[in-house]
C-alpha cells in the first residue's frame, strides 16, 4: 500500500512510519522537520506544513490507500484535509485522544466511545482543556464528512503513550526519581488509569489500516491492564530494583505547601480508563504485557537516553525539604 504519514518524523509516527515500512508498505512522512535521522532510506520525507493547505494539496497530487494524521489539532485543520484529500485516499486515519473525554458534560470512566455523541460540551472550559477542544472539534469535522459525503475517515482515540524517545518526558519524571532515591509524593495515587506503549500505538494503527472497512467507526485505544499511579511507581521500581520511598500527603496540604504538581504528571483526580472493548473485538486488540513494556523503556532511559531532565526535576531540592516537614508532621 501506499501510505502517507502526517507527522511521521518523531516518538510512535516514526515507530508506526518504520513498521509499515518494514510490512512492505511504501510509506512517506510529512513534516516540517524532515529531514530527520533514524528512518529507513526507503521512507520518502516530504517537508511541508501541516497546518497550510497548499503544503497539503501537494501530497495529494497523487492517491494514497491510507493516509495517518497524528498531526491534526483542531477544526480547521480537519477541514482543510477533507477538502484536499477527498476522493485522494482509501482509508483516513485521524489520531484523536482520550482528552476528548475531559471536555465534555457527565462524562464518566470508563469511558465508551459513544459518549462524545450522547453529551454535550461542557458549558465553560477553561484554557488547560483547549489541546481536547481541538481534538474533539476535529473529530466533528471528519464525522460530518463521512456522514455527508462518504470521507473514509476512522479514528483512534490513544491514552497517555509511553516508551522510548518520548519528548514529554512524563514517565521518566518518576524514574529519575527513582533512580536517584528519596521520596516521590504522588498525589491521586490510588486512581486508575489506562497507558498505552508507543510500540503498541504503532501496532494498533497497522491494524486499523488493515482492518477492511472501518469508514465512520472511532476506536479507543490502550493497555490491557489498567494501573493506579502507586502500581505504575511500584512496578517501576521493582524491575529498576529500587526501593520506592512513597509519601501520600492529601492534595490540600501539598497545595498549601507549594508542591509542584507538574512533578508528578500522571497524578489525576479521578479514574481515567478508557473502555477497549470495542477494539479488542473488532480489531482482536491486545497490548504488550505491561511489566514488559515497562521495562523495556526503563532500560531505554537509564541506558540509552542523553538528552535532559524533565524541567519538573529542577524541583526536587524543594520535593525532599517538603518531604521533611510531611514526616515530622505525621
Amino acid at each position: 500500500m501506499r501510505i502517507l504519514i502526517l507527522g511521521g518524523t518523531s516518538y510512535f509516527g516514526k515507530e508506526t512510519a518504520i513498521r509499515l515500512q518494514k510490512s512492505g508498505n511504501e510509506v512517506t512522512v510529512f513534516s516540517r522537520r524532515v529531514p530527520v535521522d533514524g528512518l529507513p532510506l526507503d521512507i520518502r520525507q516530504a517537508r511541508g506544513e501541516r497546518s497550510v493547505e497548499i503544503d497539503l494539496a501537494r501530497m495529494a497530487v497523487e492517491p494514497w490507500d491510507v493516509i495517518i494524521d497524528n498531526i491534526c489539532f483542531n477544526a480547521g485543520d480537519a477541514q482543510k484535509a477533507i477538502k484536499v484529500f477527498s476522493g485522494r485516499v482509501g482509508l483516513y486515519i485521524f489520531t484523536s485522544s482520550a482528552s476528548v473525554y475531559s471536555v465534555l458534560e457527565g462524562s464518566s470512566s470508563p469511558f465508551r466511545e459513544n459518549q462524545t455523541e450522547m453529551l454535550a460540551l461542557k458549558p465553560e472550559l477553561k484554557e488547560k482543556y483547549a489541546y481536547g477542544l481541538g481534538k474533539y472539534l476535529a473529530e466533528r469535522e471528519y464525522l460530518k464528512a463521512f456522514a455527508e459525503k462518504k470521507f473514509p475517515a476512522a479514528i483512534i482515540r490513544p491514552p497517555v503513550v509511553i516508551g522510548p524517545n518520548d519528548p514529554t518526558l512524563r514517565a521518566y519524571s518518576y524514574w529519575l526519581r527513582l533512580a536517584g532515591g528519596g521520596p516521590l509524593f504522588l498525589p491521586g495515587f490510588s486512581f486508575s488509569n489506562r497507558y498505552i506503549f508507543s510500540k503498541d500505538l504503532a501496532r494498533a494503527i497497522e491494524k486499523l489500516a488493515y482492518s477492511g472497512e472501518p469508514y465512520g467507526k472511532v476506536y479507543n485505544l490502550g493497555d490491557s491492564r489498567t494501573l493506579t499511579l502507586d502500581d505504575f511507581v511500584k512496578v517501576s521500581a521493582r524491575i529498576m530494583h529500587k526501593d520506592a520511598e512513597i509519601l501520600y500527603p492529601d492534595y490540600t496540604w501539598l497545595k498549601e505547601n507549594g508542591f509542584n504538581f507538574e512533578a508528578s504528571p500522571f497524578s489525576m483526580g479521578g479514574d481515567f480508563v478508557l473502555d477497549i472493548a470495542k477494539a479488542e473485538k473488532d480489531l482482536d486488540w491486545a497490548s504488550t504485557p505491561t511489566t514488559a513494556w515497562l521495562e523495556e523503556t526503563i532500560n531505554w532511559y537509564l541506558f540509552s537516553y542523553t538528552g535532559p531532565a524533565p524541567e519538573n526535576y529542577a524541583s526536587r531540592k524543594s520535593e525532599y525539604e517538603l518531604a521533611k516537614k510531611w514526616i515530622m508532621k505525621i
